[in-house]
């Protein structure tokens, strides 16, 4: 990972007593990092209502305009499709460049940040056009603020080596991928009850929860180190914020997963 790329240097005890000891670098760093998350969610959510609301008015007024404009439509839809394959292809491309760029560039972070957060948002308007209302978006959104915030806390707070957590969530992780598997294949051989399908379900979003909650406070223990020992500074700021947002998104969206699990069930 990125963080081991960064070296100690000399004024490494000093900055390392200003950061566990709740100090104003302290203080300024948590402000930079969740400043810079913010900006990249809000990013985010604005092209991903903007990108679902532009798609579904130009859908509404071509099936408005008449049967005829029926491959205008598909047009529109081939135009999407192509959209989600860049942006996931961009997404994958820029995980890997941006740990790099703050590790061994000096070159500025902001770039490859913002297009994160951007096709990150092309490929959220999947959740706005499948249907779920606001309300359950909002919600998994609280939900997500709550969860995330105790994690961020944990990592952020303690002064003991949590990086055991890691291990822990890599194990878990195996083990949820190991069950499900073979949940599947025991479905397809002998059949499942609806009930048991959807507690089978829950179980395993719920597990996933759990690991991506537990990445979140080893990540965020790992910022802090690397704060620390690498110095402060406008890309290691946003390095902790890009590292922050992927945590927030990805158990946002098995938050909201599973809350709109629960409720299909009712």
């Amino acid at each position: 990972m990125a963080y081991a790329s960064f070296h100690q240097n000399p004024e490494t005890p000093v900055r390392q007593r200003e950061i566990t000891d709740g100090g104003l670098s302290q203080g300024k760093a948590l402000a930079k990092i969740y400043g810079y998350m913010g900006i990249g969610l809000l990013l985010t959510g604005v092209v991903a209502f903007f990108g679902a609301w532009l798609f579904s008015s130009q859908i509404n007024k071509w099936l408005a305009a008449g049967l005829d404009n029926y491959s205008a439509v598909g047009t529109w839809f081939y135009i999407l499709i192509g959209s989600w394959i860049v942006s996931l292809i961009a997404i994958l491309v820029l995980s890997f460049v941006i740990p790099v760029r703050a590790a061994r560039s000096g070159k500025s972070l902001w770039v490859p940040y913002i297009l994160y957060c951007f096709f990150m948002g092309v490929l959220l308007t999947t959740v706005l056009l499948a249907g779920i209302p606001f309300w359950m978006i909002g919600e998994a959104f609280g939900l997500t603020c709550l969860a995330f915030g105790a994690m961020f806390a944990i990592g952020w707070f303690t002064k003991k080596d949590i990086s055991i957590l890691s291990y822990i969530a890599m194990l878990l992780l195996f083990g949820v991928l190991i069950t499900a598997l073979a949940g599947m294949i025991t479905f397809l051989i002998r059949g499942a009850t609806a009930d048991q399908r959807f507690w089978f379900d829950v179980a395993i979003q719920g597990a996933m929860i759990l690991v991506i909650m537990l990445i979140t406070a080893v990540d965020t223990w790992r910022i802090k180190r690397i704060i620390a020992n690498a110095g402060e500074s406008e890309n290691i700021y946003l390095y902790g914020a890009y590292v922050m947002y992927a945590d927030f998104i990805a158990l946002l969206l098995r938050i909201l997963l599973l809350i709109a699990r629960m409720q299909g069930r009712k």
